[in-house]
């Protein structure tokens, strides 16, 4: 009867220290193009998670104050764009400028690039200008590839 009390207590004891294993937090990568002063789809936003892309279905920021997505990935090789693109983000220079404007003094008429990074519990997002010329230097080899990439991708 002793050996199954210790065995009790011992197996209660183990049970109540562990820790329920704890997931990371999936990253998403998101970027766009948008546009207040146009006609139709005036929003065109990709998100990126677990390898798999994803196309806004909205046509415009004015439809809801959140980005909404499609519930169907895309095709793979549109998510290896995706990928490479994210790998081309120049985080030393924008993240410590996380939540702000860059180069972007008409945004608000417009429009402009939207580019984020998104997590359950944060998501650090920038507004870009839509004028090459303005766009710091620190950005422009991936802001060039931004331009060049989101033609690539399909639009629904």
């Amino acid at each position: 009867m002793r050996y199954k009390s210790v065995f009790f207590l011992f197996l209660l004891f183990s049970l109540s220290t562990c820790k329920e294993e704890e997931k990371p937090e999936q990253e998403a990568f998101i970027f766009g193009q948008w546009n207040f002063r146009c006609t139709g789809n005036c929003i065109q936003i990709y998100k990126l998670i677990g390898g798999k892309l994803y196309v806004d279905n909205m046509n415009s920021f004015r439809e809801a104050p959140i980005i909404t997505y499609s519930k169907t990935p895309k095709e793979e090789k549109y998510a290896v764009i995706a990928k490479e693109l994210e790998q081309a983000f120049p985080k030393d220079y924008m993240m410590p400028r996380g939540l702000s404007l860059i180069a972007c003094p008409v945004c608000v008429e417009e429009g402009g690039y939207y580019l984020a990074f998104e997590r359950e519990s944060e998501i650090i997002w920038w507004q870009v200008g839509n004028i090459p010329e303005l766009w710091p230097e620190e950005i422009r080899p991936f802001m060039q590839k931004l331009v060049q990439t989101i033609p690539l991708l399909p639009e629904e």
